[in-house]
């Protein structure tokens, strides 16, 4: 093993709840509500752009309109989730263990950059990334594999040689569709509901070792 990718809402931190309240928010807004089936179905690990048509169903939106739109909800969130901002738990001692093992770390999130900015500056853990990637830096969105691939050939390692945190099921389809083996974190979804589609489960970070991924790698 030599890398270590991790997504970022729902691994690195957990911002789906606030997502949500953000999400719910904004459907009120415009007049429309988000249950909970509703935001797992059309919200969680979803791309903005696929977000907004479900909530702008049947309108024609501009590419300026729909920019507009999810810079004023993403707006929202950051306001919504400044004085709740914490890492997963064990996070920054696990990422302080990669670098003393000389692991390449990247973060791959479909998240706009001023939310990877946001959470890399108010935890205090960019330096211990390699790699940034947000959704400006590919064409294609999760599911698509193209920002764990883009990832990887930044690092300069190959799928086999690369670990990949996710949460939610779309991010998990990019991860496995990329190469790379899949730990998921218990923080979207149920354990159960993720390990038919991953090769590791992890509620955090606490017990998560670098012994741990090198032996998952070993057993593929």
């Amino acid at each position: 093993m030599k890398a270590v990718i991790f997504d970022m809402d729902g691994v690195i931190v957990d911002t789906n709840p606030h997502h949500r309240i953000a999400w719910r928010e904004y459907y009120q807004r415009y007049g429309k509500t988000l249950s909970d089936q509703d935001f797992v179905q059309y919200v969680s690990g979803k791309h903005n752009d696929d977000i907004l048509r479900h909530l702008f169903a049947g309108q024609d939106l501009t590419a300026d309109e729909a920019k507009r739109l999810a810079h004023e909800k993403e707006a929202l969130f950051r306001e919504l989730y400044q004085q709740s901002i914490t890492p997963i738990e064990g996070l920054i001692p696990f990422l302080k263990t990669l670098k003393e093992a000389n692991m390449l770390t990247a973060v791959a999130t479909s998240a706009p950059v001023e939310n990877l900015d946001f959470i890399m500056d108010a935890l205090g853990i960019r330096s211990y990334f390699d790699v940034l990637l947000n959704e400006s830096m590919v064409s294609h969105p999760k599911p698509d594999p193209e920002i764990y691939q883009k990832a990887m050939g930044l690092l300069g390692v190959e799928p086999t040689d690369s670990v990949i945190f996710e949460d939610s099921m779309t991010g998990i389809q990019a991860a496995k569709a990329a190469g790379a083996l899949v730990v998921g974190m218990a923080t979207t979804q149920a354990p159960d509901e993720l390990w038919p589609f991953v090769d590791d489960v992890a509620h955090d970070f606490t017990d998560m070792t670098v012994d741990r991924l090198e032996k998952l790698v070993k057993v593929f």
